[in-house]
């Protein structure tokens, strides 16, 4: 049975209704074991069809007699249809036709501004294209049923059921949900995120995680995003397992969101009911207090001037007025290019009595520019100090650090080596078409370096070849022929990223396993707050003047992250299986990253009408508290100096600024 367009089936033995799921809640291994040959029969294939239904959105559509009864149906508009019957038999011609032209306009809009919204939703949600889909021929034979070869055929995607495999190409809009099991692709999840970065998704790997497409993002594809780039690894095809299908995807959730949104506990709408209510009762009160005079007039005279006070009491123009008033309120909001997809929330927001902004891309502007550098190096064995500040990096190496193994060899281990190392590698970028694409932050700190980023074709039974992102020095680059030369020993200088643990809010980090492909060695980078990466770092390696640095440049509006590094001694394959917990830790600290982020021209005069408004402003962000009340004081937001330090909701724990923190901000200005 279907509810709100979900698949549910009865369980006889738990006596209930549970939802249709693919049962994809099991191992990262398990899923590679159990579902890298697809769906293997038309039985098994006929049977997930009839379970999940066809893979598409179909939105019903009523037609516009259909929503035009609806709308008459309610029970304000027949409460002015009975009020209308009354005037006219009480000869009251001009004020019956003029409320039966305002009501009949008003359902008219309504029934227009429906449809036109319905068409919207089933013009966004309707979507079939043809995919490959791994397909086994079947066979009679038992001995050629075992040596059954499959191979991909072409589908229409409403045919998808949760269970396929299904080659992800370049350009292809994905109708359902899937993980990623071979290769890796870009996608641009703009239509669901609204965030139009596109987004690097890699392939599960081996290891006893529980996968749910929820929460493992970095290898789910979602439908409705558009696959921008699909990268296969050797021979074998960017192939994906199909998890959920139709209204079960997150596309299907947006939809089905929009069909049945949530009710909305709003005073407005309940006071309006509760005054009918109060309105009605006083009309029935006055119509029990005429009822001794009813003998003295006609009984047809006096149902009607009861009738009447209830009409004046309870007004049937009332909701005609309230659209008319949302009507023209939509109107001038599109005037100033404001746009509205539930009209009675214009009525929610004259209540609204508190703004929360984020920081960085809506208080402040979209691009982040390198402030400077300043690394840490270890003074002796169970000391380390902070180097001078550096408003660049392209020279912490010599230019013939490539070609040169005695100059590689006195600089590879140094402190402002390493730190390049780490802001050239310690990332997510990608390349299309040429150009490079990734998070802003990114973006610009690997173009601080100078440093060149490459994805060759991945293959091969090397290791090596298994490598699908290398950065070099732009020197390397242009030597990069003459060091292929057969007669040259000397072996380039690449640093190849080998594993990515993506950020994470919670950890407040983000790290990359990579090789140095002239050293052979494998090590760890990892940027984040300067506060977690110093509690990951050994004590030593932590200058003692950290705190006063890291307040000097905070306090100055600037976002500061921290870097480290570890040297690992695993193998590539170890690389693939290691979790990030057993080697983000024992880290040696590099030093920090100074970032600056401008506020935006706008954003103080907004934040002025909001307070000229008496609402309250209120700034949301994880960066260093000396950097948010820098930013806040100049946004014109109020500091307050109570800050919740621990991401559980359950354990926070409440820390104040140092004693003056704000006093002093106060004093300056």
């Amino acid at each position: 049975m279907l509810y709100r367009f979900f698949p549910y089936y009865f369980d006889e033995a738990q006596n209930m209704f549970l939802p249709v799921k693919f049962k994809y809640n099991r191992s990262y291994t398990s899923i590679h074991e159990e579902y890298s040959r697809g769906i293997r029969s038309s039985v098994e294939r006929a049977d997930k069809l009839a379970l999940h239904g066809a893979c598409q959105i179909d939105v019903p559509y009523k037609g516009v007699w259909g929503i035009f009864i609806d709308e008459v149906l309610s029970p304000f508009y027949l409460f002015q249809v009975a009020s209308v019957v009354l005037w006219v038999t009480d000869a009251c011609y001009s004020y019956a036709v003029l409320i039966s032209l305002m009501s009949i306009g008003s359902i008219i809009a309504e029934t227009v501004e429906n449809r036109r919204n319905i068409l919207k939703v089933r013009a966004m949600s309707a979507y079939e294209c043809t995919v490959n889909v791994l397909r086994e021929a079947e066979e009679d034979s038992l001995v050629a049923k075992e040596r059954r070869r499959a191979e991909f055929v072409t589908m229409s995607s409403t045919e998808l059921v949760p269970g396929d495999i299904i080659e992800i190409p370049n350009g292809l809009k994905m109708p359902c949900d899937c993980v990623l099991l071979h290769g890796s692709a870009i996608v641009n999840e703009a239509m669901l995120t609204g965030e139009s970065i596109p987004v690097l998704k890699t392939s599960l790997p081996f290891n006893n995680d529980i996968y749910n497409p929820d929460n493992d993002k970095k290898y789910t594809i979602y439908s409705g995003t558009d696959v921008l780039q699909g990268r296969p690894v050797g021979d074998s095809k960017t192939c994906a397992l199909v998890v959920r299908t139709g209204f079960t995807t997150i596309k299907g959730s947006l939809v089905r969101y929009i069909l049945y949104p949530k009710p909305s506990k709003f005073s407005f709408g309940s006071d309006t009911y509760k005054y009918i209510a109060v309105m009605f009762c006083i009309s029935v009160i006055g119509v029990i207090i005429q009822l001794p005079r009813a003998s003295d007039v006609e009984t047809v005279i006096f149902v009607k001037r009861c009738l009447d006070l209830i009409t004046i009491m309870v007004p049937p123009a009332l909701p005609t007025i309230m659209f008319i008033g949302t009507l023209v309120a939509l109107t001038r909001l599109k005037e100033r290019g404001i746009f509205c997809i539930s009209p009675p929330r214009i009525n929610m927001a004259g209540k609204v009595s508190v703004f929360c902004f984020d920081k960085t891309g809506t208080l402040t502007e979209e691009g982040l520019s390198v402030y400077g550098v300043r690394t840490a190096a270890m003074t002796s064995e169970s000391q380390s100090r902070f180097g001078s500040f550096y408003p660049s990096v392209r020279k912490f190496q010599p230019a013939n650090m490539c070609t040169d193994q005695e100059v590689f060899e006195e600089y590879k281990d140094k402190s402002k080596s390493l730190m390049i190392e780490s802001l050239a590698s310690c990332h997510g970028l990608t390349h299309i078409d040429g150009k490079i694409i990734g998070d802003p932050l990114d973006i610009e700190m690997f173009n601080c370096t100078g440093w060149v980023l490459d994805e060759p074709e991945v293959g091969g039974d090397d290791p090596d070849g298994m490598i699908s992102t290398f950065v070099m020095p732009n020197e390397q680059q242009k030597n990069y022929d003459w060091i292929k030369e057969p007669d040259d020993r000397l072996k380039p200088y690449q640093i190849g990223i080998v594993r990515r643990f993506d950020f994470s809010s919670k950890l407040q980090r983000m790290s990359v396993i990579v090789k140095n492909l002239r050293t052979s060695q494998f090590r760890l980078y990892i940027k984040g707050s300067p506060e977690k990466i110093v509690e990951l770092s050994k004590p030593e390696s932590v200058p003692g003047n950290y705190s006063a640095i890291l307040a000097k440049y905070t306090q100055k509006g600037c976002r500061v992250i921290a870097l480290g590094t570890r040297v690992l001694n695993i193998s590539y394959h170890q690389c693939q299986k290691v979790s990030r917990e057993l080697v983000e830790k024992k880290l040696t600290f590099l030093g920090l990253l100074v970032m600056q982020n401008k506020v935006k021209d706008v954003t103080p005069s907004v934040i002025q009408k909001l307070q000229e408004a008496s609402i309250r402003t209120v700034m949301v962000t994880g960066d260093n508290a000396f950097t948010a009340i820098s930013v806040a004081r100049e946004c014109g937001i109020p500091c307050t100096c109570l800050l919740y330090t621990s991401p559980s909701p359950r354990d926070l724990s409440t820390s104040r600024m140092p004693s003056s923190a704000c006093k002093k901000k106060k004093k300056k200005k």
